[in-house]
């Protein structure tokens, strides 16, 4: 599975993805694209979604929209794996 997450440093909702991230060990997972400092980031995301909000988790391709949503994903599809695992 690939993920990647277009974030921006500045956006709250970026930084509690980020934050999540962080705190499930998941870091290594993730390819991160900054959308203000990656060329084309902010085209990618419109042609992904229609829009150029952040954060958004792409999944294979397919994007996942709003910090909450994001985090529930990564909940039940990565981190009660990792979870898991440490167990």
């Amino acid at each position: 599975m690939k993920l990647e997450l277009i974030h921006k440093w500045a956006c709250p909702y970026s930084a509690r993805v980020r934050d999540f991230i962080e705190e499930r060990g998941l870091k290594d997972q993730i390819a991160f694209t900054e959308v203000t400092e990656t060329e084309d980031a902010k085209n990618r995301l419109a042609q992904l979604t229609g829009k150029t909000q952040v954060p958004c988790l792409v999944v294979d391709g397919e994007p996942i929209l709003e910090s909450r949503d994001i985090i529930q994903w990564l909940d039940q599809n990565i981190g009660g794996a990792q979870n898991a695992a440490k167990a």
